[in-house]
């Protein structure tokens, strides 16, 4: 396989070699480039004592951000194939072929991603990821401060990630996240850059998967190919995030001032409580009836819309307090959705659970 897999260190070195480590375990003979933005002497020293000699390094005139450190992997490297890794991304064997032959079997496809879990056992899956727009902008800030917005609008987000979680067949994607997304080297324009360089960091995928999709490519996660990523909730990051979101409105929807205007001014209204939210049970945790108990769906967000949000799929009579999904949302507030995946979707037939800012639970794990 022609593959180049591109990771970005940023003092983070043992997170680095043990990302490699699962990609050489996937995959032995594929190229493998790290760039270190960390502007540390020590650092480099170390990613020199952890990774194996055939890892190609390269040290960063300071710290560029994530996009123009892939660009620079990009820039000293041949492959067809660009498969780019987060430190926090672990491989499970046969993910890196599957993304390569699914890319192989049909030349309209520009990316590729695969199923993303939360944890080591595969259990938690990750959302798909969105392509924002002025429009879904408007649409969202009305959602959140208008219950019946925000029931329709949660309608078409369940069943779209509901197939997003569910497939077994490549799903196609509006836009695919950075942090585990192999890419088609020539699907670039002569000359063009993968990221553009005016972002530091965050919404430089967005605005790939937007070019690309722009010229008509298509996107896709496929199913086959699966990775554990280790997200974190990071508000700490909320100001780049900010910024990049901001570039990226300007560059794609800057004349459309209708929907931009219209999202403006709903800000300025007051939040309104979306869903009946209540606390978790303590203790016992929540006790299903009957007709769930073949296949229901836990879901957990930052958002009190409870999308994107992580995802459980299972089976059983008895739903315990998901401590260690939990954990991954740090000490923010956390909203859950549980649901009946053999019924149509009613936020009447749903419970709704809300984890205060802070708080932590006591039980452990999500049983059955």
């Amino acid at each position: 396989m022609k593959v180049c897999v591109v990771l970005v260190n940023y003092h983070g070195a043992v997170d680095i070699a043990q990302a490699v480590m699962s990609v050489l375990i996937d995959a032995p003979d594929v190229e493998i480039v790290v760039v270190d933005n960390s502007d540390d002497a020590q650092e480099w020293r170390r990613l020199g004592s952890l990774l194996p000699p055939s890892v190609r390094r390269f040290c960063a005139p300071g710290n560029i951000g994530f996009g123009q450190a892939c660009n620079l992997a990009v820039e000293n490297t041949l492959a067809p194939f660009i498969f780019l890794v987060n430190p926090d991304v672990r491989l499970v064997p046969g993910c890196i072929r599957a993304l390569h032959d699914a890319l192989v079997a049909d030349p309209r496809l520009a990316a590729v991603s695969p199923r993303q879990f939360l944890d080591q056992s595969c259990q938690w899956q990750l959302p798909p990821s969105w392509l924002p727009t002025a429009l879904r902008s408007w649409a969202t800030e009305r959602a959140i401060r208008e219950p019946q917005v925000a029931w329709r609008l949660g309608r078409a987000s369940y069943a779209e990630s509901g197939r997003f979680w569910c497939s077994s067949q490549p799903v196609r994607q509006r836009a695919l996240s950075g942090g585990a997304m192999m890419v088609r080297r020539s699907a670039l324009l002569p000359g063009e850059l993968l990221f553009d360089p005016r972002y530091f960091m965050y919404f430089e995928d967005t605005d790939l998967c937007m070019r690309l999709r722009q010229r008509g490519l298509h996107l896709a996660m496929v199913p086959d190919a699966r990775a554990v990523h280790a997200w974190r909730n990071q508000p700490h990051k909320d100001g780049l995030m900010a910024a990049s979101a901001h570039l990226y409105f300007e560059k794609f929807f800057a004349g459309d001032d209708r929907w931009m205007c219209k999202s403006r001014t709903v800000m300025l209204g007051s939040v309104s409580a979306c869903y009946p939210f209540m606390s978790f049970p303590e203790g016992g945790g929540v006790q299903l009836p009957p007709h769930w108990r073949d296949a229901w769906l836990l879901e957990l967000s930052p958002s009190p819309l409870v999308q994107p949000a992580v995802a459980f799929m299972g089976k059983g009579q008895h739903v315990q307090e998901p401590v260690d999904a939990l954990a991954h949302f740090e000490s923010a507030p956390v909203f859950g959705r549980l649901s009946c995946l053999s019924l149509p979707y009613e936020p009447s037939s749903c419970q709704f659970f809300h984890w205060p800012s802070g708080s932590r639970v006591r039980a452990s794990g999500v049983s059955n």
